[in-house]
C-alpha cells in the first residue's frame, strides 16, 4: 500500500545512480585516487594499505592476546600464590633482568609444588575415606549399593525348576498357594 502522499514505487533498475550525464574514465579515475572525508582511503595509498592488511590485523590482534595472557599468567601468580612474597618488584625488571627471571621461575616452580603436595593430599584423604567407609561397611555386614540394582530392582530369585525350564525352552512351572508371598497389610489412608 502507497498512501497518498507517496507515489508509487520506481522500478529498482531504473533508479539514476546520480543525475546529469554518465562520468567519463577520466572523471572515475579521478575518483578513486581523491581522499574523500569520511570514506576509506583510495587504493594504492599507506591508510589504504593500514586498513585492509589481513596480515597487519592478524599480528595486532595475536601480539594483543598474547600480552594479554602473558600479563594474566604472572598476576595470577603474584596475586593467588602462597610464595606472593617472594615475587620481584616490576621495576627489577629493568634494573636487573636475569635476577628477575629467576625470582619469577622459582615462585612458579615453588607454587606448582605446592599445589602438587595439596592436591596428592586432597587425594590420599579421599582414598583413605572411601577405604575407611567400605571396611566399617564389611565389619557391620552392610551391602554396597549396586546402581544397577537400585535402578531396576534385584528381580526375584528363581528356582531350580524354573532355571531348567528356561534352559530347555519350557514354560515356567505353575506356583502354588504355598509358594506364593503373603499379601502385605492394608495401610490406612497410606500410613498406618
Amino acid at each position: 500500500f502507497n498512501p497518498p502522499s507517496h507515489g508509487s514505487r520506481v522500478k529498482r533498475n531504473h533508479v539514476p545512480r546520480h543525475y546529469g550525464p554518465d562520468l567519463t574514465a577520466a572523471e572515475i579515475a579521478a575518483q578513486n585516487t581523491r581522499q574523500y572525508p569520511g570514506m576509506m582511503a583510495p587504493e594504492g595509498t599507506w591508510a589504504h594499505w593500514f586498513w585492509h592488511s589481513r596480515l597487519l590485523h592478524t599480528v595486532i590482534t595475536m601480539g594483543t592476546l598474547f600480552t594479554l595472557g602473558i600479563f594474566t599468567f604472572f598476576m595470577n601468580y603474584a596475586y593467588n600464590s602462597s610464595y606472593k612474597d617472594l615475587v620481584p618488584p616490576a621495576s627489577e625488571l629493568w634494573t636487573s633482568p636475569v635476577h628477575f627471571f629467576v625470582a619469577w621461575k622459582n615462585v612458579i616452580i615453588l607454587h606448582e609444588q605446592d599445589k602438587a603436595e595439596k592436591a596428592n593430599d586432597h587425594r590420599t584423604r579421599h582414598l583413605d575415606d572411601v577405604a575407611k567407609r567400605r571396611y566399617f561397611m564389611k565389619m557391620h555386614g552392610i551391602e554396597t549399593k549396586d546402581p544397577v540394582s537400585v535402578v531396576f530392582g534385584k528381580g526375584e530369585a528363581k528356582s531350580e525348576a524354573e532355571l531348567e525350564a528356561a534352559a530347555m525352552g519350557q514354560e515356567p512351572p505353575q506356583k502354588t498357594d504355598d509358594e506364593k508371598k503373603p499379601e502385605a497389610k492394608k495401610k490406612w489412608f497410606g500410613i498406618f
